[in-house]
């Protein structure tokens, strides 16, 4: 299964598909809540007592607490099995500044941070370059970086729908400009390409108002271009470090404001097939899969709707509901532990059987003989990874897909909103530590042929290539540390 998109990137990318004044009001508010959260959290942390000792008709009273950190510290404070990883990370760096990345490339260290990249080799800063708006769209290309944002003069009274990006590409060498574009209203940086959308007119729902652009990140030549809607931007993920441009491409459009989306799949610049949708997507073979996994009402069953939209078809092909799982406290609902396709088919729950669903026809290909969660399966979906509810401390167990037999099990702490991941022959899990909610931070690492499991400090920061970082720092200061992403 693919390593997913760093969240930071996945949300800033949503966030700026919206209009200007839109995209500064959710900011406000999110660092309004991010603030509230730290503030209110040392005047408000109880500890209550088990429920079993509350006297009948009685409310619990306010109890002192110790503090306590979401990062194990030793071997006992781990479930039945886990061990601490023995391991020495392949790298660490600190940095007081929130929300920081580093990536390792041929030039030195590439440093990132909330307005401001720099190179740095052998702990000197070799070139910086600083922005003042927030959430820019940064992607290694060949031998350069392309940094796309807002003009630094904007103001609301300049602001047009679908508005117009400063972008400039830097040497990676040097940090000397290669070129400079204004003319772009979305843009998405890939290895090989840079996708760009220059616009015309005032985008009323008339496709070739706008014209969608793959150039080359070193020179800006065009490699292909197809007429589209308005504020046209690619759907489909991309490293900031550098990942290239797949042979079909998701791209969402707005034809009449942010409010309406379009996800069309293009094949080298030519459409293959569109579904006006605002539910998430992801590709399998020739359906275009489409899905929403945020239910807000836990109290008539938790779960996430999928349909798949052969190219070709208007109507969906198929549609399926999927369980999700409640939060422990039943007042909210977790999503899909994972959503990227391995070889058109996805782990999914279906009436509370873990089964494997074959995206191209949207039928159960294999259900494991308990009930639980799917959380996620191997490269080659020979194995059907479970959470078994039921199960009492080895809770989290392996199927082979072609018998049904159970491989092994194991423990493990795995929330509602968590996430897992297959790099390899390792099974992450870990918690979905998003900008808009807390979840467990824990990071446990398994192998897949036997089920050892081990367990990494910290929170997860960000997948690279091969790699991935946690993060050991407090809220307001940032440790990196990068470790093997296959362990076995």
């Amino acid at each position: 299964m693919p390593a997913p998109d760093d969240d930071h990137v996945t949300l800033w990318r949503e966030l700026r598909s919206w209009p200007r004044t839109v995209q500064y009001g959710a900011a406000g508010l999110a660092l309004a809540m991010i603030g509230a959260t730290f503030a209110l959290a040392p005047l408000h942390s109880p500890d209550f007592p088990g429920r079993s000792a509350w006297p009948e008709g009685e409310l619990p009273q306010h109890v002192e607490s110790e503090p306590t950190t979401d990062t194990p510290e030793a071997a006992s404070d781990l479930p039945a099995g886990i061990s601490l990883y023995g391991g020495e990370p392949d790298w660490v760096a600190e940095n007081d500044e929130d929300t920081a990345q580093i990536a390792h490339i041929d030039q030195g260290e590439l440093h990132r941070t909330d307005g401001k990249l720099e190179l740095q080799k052998d702990g000197t800063v070799v070139w910086s370059y600083t922005w003042e708006e927030f959430g820019p769209e940064i992607g290694i290309g060949e031998d350069v970086v392309v940094i796309s944002k807002s003009p630094d003069d904007f103001t609301d009274d300049d602001y047009e729908w679908p508005g117009r990006e400063d972008t400039v590409a830097l040497d990676l060498d040097t940090g000397e400009e290669v070129w400079h574009d204004q003319e772009a209203s979305f843009v998405s940086v890939f290895s090989d390409a840079v996708l760009m959308t220059e616009c015309t007119g005032k985008q009323e729902n008339h496709i070739g108002d706008c014209t969608l652009y793959a150039r080359h990140p070193t020179d800006l030549r065009t490699l292909w271009s197809v007429p589209t809607y308005a504020s046209a931007q690619a759907e489909t993920g991309s490293s900031w470090t550098g990942t290239p441009l797949p042979e079909r491409l998701l791209v969402a459009s707005y034809p009449t404001g942010h409010s309406s989306r379009t996800v069309t799949v293009y094949e080298h610049g030519r459409a293959l097939t569109s579904v006006a949708t605002h539910g998430k997507t992801t590709l399998a073979g020739d359906t275009l899969v489409v899905y929403d996994d945020y239910d807000d009402n836990p109290a008539d069953g938790c779960t996430a709707s999928l349909a798949g939209h052969r190219f070709g078809q208007t109507d969906p092909a198929w549609q399926i509901e999927a369980m999700t799982r409640k939060t422990a406290d039943y007042t909210y609902c977790g999503s899909l532990p994972a959503s990227g396709e391995v070889d058109g088919k996805l782990p999914l729950t279906i009436d509370g059987v873990p089964s494997i669903v074959d995206l191209e026809t949207g039928e159960s290909i294999f259900e494991a003989l308990t009930e639980g969660q799917a959380l996620a399966i191997d490269p080659e979906a020979t194995t059907l990874i479970v959470l078994d509810w039921d199960a009492g401390e080895d809770t989290l167990a392996a199927y082979d897909t072609a018998t049904g037999t159970e491989r092994w099990r194991a423990s493990t702490a795995f929330g509602s909103g968590d996430r897992a991941t297959v790099i390899g022959s390792t099974l992450w899990l870990y918690g979905d530590a998003g900008m808009w909610g807390w979840s467990s931070y824990t990071v446990y690492a398994y192998d897949l042929a036997t089920g050892e499991g081990v367990a990494l400090p910290g929170t997860v920061a960000y997948f690279l290539p091969g790699q991935i970082v946690t993060d050991t720092g407090d809220y307001d200061e940032t440790i990196l540390k990068a470790w093997p992403a296959d362990l076995w």
